[in-house]
């Protein structure tokens, strides 16, 4: 519960601090830079480093690939019918492809399923989600807003993002231990993520741009709260692959809300501003209440 606190707390506070103070316009920029990269890459780097690999991995890891795959899909046909520009539709696939499975799924999996799931979902979250937000949707994200630059150095920006060079290396480093006062810095360091990105959504939230936004806004969290999610626990229904724990929390955890780290790297690259820091600041909130919901699924 105490997540769930922080997370409300960091998310009003950044709208508060925006209402009540006169920001330079550099100063979300300036929290993005820190997220993206330094406390994302220290998580990222202590969460792996230690993470033990169940007997069913590909099954569990497969979920965020299917999920990201199927919500293409959707936008794809979206975008055809009403006619939405290549930005909105990148600005959609960045903060809604990949769910929010460590910002929310960390504490949202303990709420439901135990502290002793979590591992799990780092998984999920690891191998997954952030391993897909920092190949194929950066990658995405900086094609569309810098069309112009030459394919090396698009190729460079994607390559030595912080997060991915912080991912191999945990993979890499893992038969070697970490010192004790280098892991406790690491969860520092990580531990500033969660608030800090709400603080950061909430500086960029500007509630009034909801009624300009509201079709996108509600075709986004439509699919990524309930159609998306929908489809992939289907497909697991399908094959057969449902009831066992390690793939009910994979299954969970694509019905998490839009992606925070993903709404700020569209945000860094200006794609169709407000509408990825209105998904993360509409969506987490709407999410308390359809998580419960796909709990109760799941576990029918």
């Amino acid at each position: 519960m105490s997540a769930l606190v922080v997370l409300v707390v960091g998310l009003l506070a950044g709208i508060v601090v925006r209402r009540r103070r006169h920001l330079p316009p550099g100063a979300a920029a300036a929290v993005n830079s820190w997220l993206l990269d330094i406390a994302l890459p220290a998580l990222v780097l202590h969460e792996l480093h230690d993470v033990r690999f169940p007997a069913n991995l590909a099954l569990v890891v497969a979920a965020p690939y299917l999920l990201f795959a199927v919500t293409i899909g959707l936008y794809l046909l979206a975008a055809r019918t009403m006619r939405l520009p290549r930005t909105t539709v990148t600005a959609l696939i960045a903060a809604t492809a990949v769910a929010n499975t460590s910002f929310v799924g960390f504490p949202m999996v303990t709420v439901f399923y135990g502290a002793d799931s979590v591992p799990i979902a780092v998984l999920v979250d690891q191998l997954g989600s952030f391993l897909l937000l920092n190949t194929v949707v950066l990658g995405t994200v900086t094609i569309v807003a810098g069309a112009s630059l030459p394919r090396a150095e698009l190729a460079r920006r994607v390559l030595t993002a912080p997060a991915l060079l912080a991912l191999l290396a945990a993979l890499v480093l893992r038969p070697v231990s970490f010192p004790g006062w280098l892991d406790t810095a690491l969860a520092s360091l990580g531990a500033t993520l969660t608030p800090l990105a709400l603080f950061s959504i909430g500086l960029q939230l500007e509630v009034r741009a909801v009624r300009r936004w509201w079709w996108e806004l509600a075709l986004g969290l439509g699919v990524k709260l309930v159609a998306a999610p929908a489809i992939v626990v289907g497909l697991y229904a399908l094959t057969g692959r449902l009831g066992d724990h390690a793939v009910t929390i994979a299954l969970f955890e694509t019905a998490m809300p839009p992606m925070v780290a993903g709404a700020l790297i569209a945000a860094r690259y200006d794609l169709a501003p407000p509408l990825p820091s209105l998904l993360v600041g509409v969506g987490v909130p709407l999410s308390f209440a359809t998580l419960p919901l796909w709990s109760l699924v799941l576990g029918s």
